[in-house]
């Protein structure tokens, strides 16, 4: 798989807002009712592949889909593979722990992708993570700041809340479910525009083209 695009902060935050927020409600929906299933053995498996994993690419392709579709057992038949990428990524990752946190930081980044190419793509593995590694190479920074922004906003948002449930509890409380419900679409807003830069070579739609202007005869 080749690189198209690298990734871009204020892209990947506008993209982010875009997609999260028209998206809120099938995600919230999407993400209740895993949670409200993850005790099921087995049925937990599939609707964590889907959630995980499948949900962000259909935001990333604008598919429309349903939350109740994490159910469909076709996930349940990625199951080896899910658990094989997520072990050796995290293997991975706990080892880069013990050279001071760094490293596995940057190791997340460069595999943050491998799942979805696993899932999604047909990937195997080990491919998955050479795959990972080359679409994020140069724009790990992008991605972490992209992420990094995204928590301020929140956390400034909660912030001036506190400040208006002081003057009113009810509100408060309102607007801090508001917060949270957007704050899930927008972190899987944000994965998808990831995967639409880096993986679908896509950023933003294309500009109209100008109408040909003729050129005078010349004499």
């Amino acid at each position: 798989m080749e690189t198209k695009q690298q990734l871009d902060v204020g892209v990947a935050l506008k993209g982010c807002f875009d997609i999260g927020l028209k998206n809120v409600f099938p995600i919230i929906g999407s993400v209740i009712l895993w949670v409200l299933t993850i005790w099921i053995p087995y049925l937990n498996i599939g609707t964590t592949i889907a959630i995980l994993t499948v949900l962000p690419v259909k935001l990333a392709k604008g598919e429309s889909f349903s939350p109740t579709e994490i159910f469909d057992a076709k996930y349940r038949e990625n199951m080896t593979n899910f658990f094989l990428i997520f072990g050796l990524v995290n293997a991975a990752i706990g080892f880069g722990l013990l050279l001071f946190i760094f490293p596995a930081i940057v190791l997340h980044l460069a595999w943050l992708l491998a799942p979805i190419l696993v899932i999604n793509f047909g990937s195997k593995p080990i491919d998955a993570m050479n795959e990972s590694y080359e679409a994020t190479y140069g724009s790990k920074w992008a991605i972490f700041f992209s992420y990094l922004l995204l928590g301020i906003i929140i956390l400034v948002a909660a912030a001036i809340i506190a400040l208006i449930a002081r003057l009113s509890t009810f509100l408060g409380v309102i607007f801090y479910i508001a917060l949270y419900l957007a704050s899930i679409g927008l972190y899987f807003g944000l994965m998808a525009q990831i995967i639409k830069s880096l993986l679908l070579g896509e950023t933003a739609a294309p500009a109209a083209e100008a109408p040909a202007v003729e050129e005078p005869p010349q004499e």
